[in-house]
């Protein structure tokens, strides 16, 4: 392990999977599919285990219940040498669950259960840890809509004042808050990666360039917007711009590919990698995730 630690905030659930499902039974019905599986899921969760097979010291900061759910996703965490002391065990709530339905095109439906995640407390993280490590990625914001706004912003002033670099990848947001919920978050960003659809959703429209360019207007540093089959695109303040095609590969399932973009990206990082080569290897997480089922 490099002395380049990363510690991820936000969302840690269980993804149980089926595929395929091109279509719902009636009500009554009874349809068949290939495969059910749970897998760890949560954006935050993912790229803090991507990163950990990738060779990154990291930890979890985030809520689960006391239940069934609980104990896989901590076991999938310790076995996968995440460091998990900042995980909050809170009997009074259940575990996050998501219904991922994979239709026959590899692409995804969900029925989510945020439950823990919308229980994470300011007072549940301990901010004064920050000094030990070298960056802060939160995943799966607007999941956990306690620290929505002004105290996830304090969360991320408060990385960078004891020398952290920063990283935020949103994602759906349930509560249709968007820009609302972000915009006091922009100022404290170093890296900002949403994916183009959740670009659409927070600006109304997906080009790409002038996209990067409102956020970084709005103050973030640097702008990594995901486009799926499209690559990636990358916009910094000082004016480096680059896209990055994906690596060839058979999508079978592309939950997670965002969060293991992440992963990728941020490993770069680590190594003191330009930025190109940081999109390039964050594209080749992106692809390993989708290349087999689960995140």
């Amino acid at each position: 392990m490099s002395s380049f630690k990363v510690v991820c905030l936000g969302n840690v659930l269980v993804d149980v999977l089926v595929k395929p499902v091109d279509a719902l039974p009636p009500k009554g019905g009874l349809l068949p599919v290939d495969q059910v599986e749970m897998a760890l899921g949560g954006c935050a969760s993912n790229t803090a285990l991507a990163l950990s097979r990738l060779g990154v010291s990291t930890s979890l900061w985030g809520k689960v219940g006391r239940d069934h759910f609980s104990d896989f996703a901590l076991k999938q965490l310790r076995q996968g040498g995440v460091e998990i002391s900042g995980m909050r065990v809170d009997p009074k709530v259940s575990t996050s669950a998501t219904l991922v339905l994979v239709d026959s095109k590899a692409r995804r439906s969900f029925l989510h259960s945020v439950a823990a995640n919308d229980h994470i407390h300011l007072s549940d993280l301990k901010l004064s840890h920050f000094h030990t490590f070298k960056h802060l990625h939160v995943g799966g914001y607007f999941l956990f809509p306690k620290l929505d706004g002004k105290p996830m912003a304090q969360i991320l002033r408060e990385a960078q004042r004891q020398g952290l670099t920063t990283s935020l990848d949103t994602a759906w947001d349930l509560k249709d808050r968007w820009m609302k919920a972000l915009k006091p978050c922009l100022p404290y960003l170093d890296y900002f990666i949403p994916s183009e659809r959740e670009v659409k959703k927070l600006l109304g429209h997906i080009q790409t360039r002038k996209a990067a360019l409102a956020f970084l207007k709005l103050g973030a540093k640097c702008v990594i917007i995901k486009r799926g089959e499209k690559g990636s695109f990358l916009l910094h303040q000082n004016g480096r711009e680059f896209q990055a095609p994906p690596p060839r590969t058979k999508v079978v399932d592309t939950t997670g590919a965002g969060d293991c973009f992440c992963a990728g990206f941020i490993k770069g990082l680590s190594l003191r990698w330009n930025l190109r080569e940081c999109l390039r290897l964050g594209n080749a997480g992106g692809a390993c995730a989708v290349s087999q089922l689960g995140a």
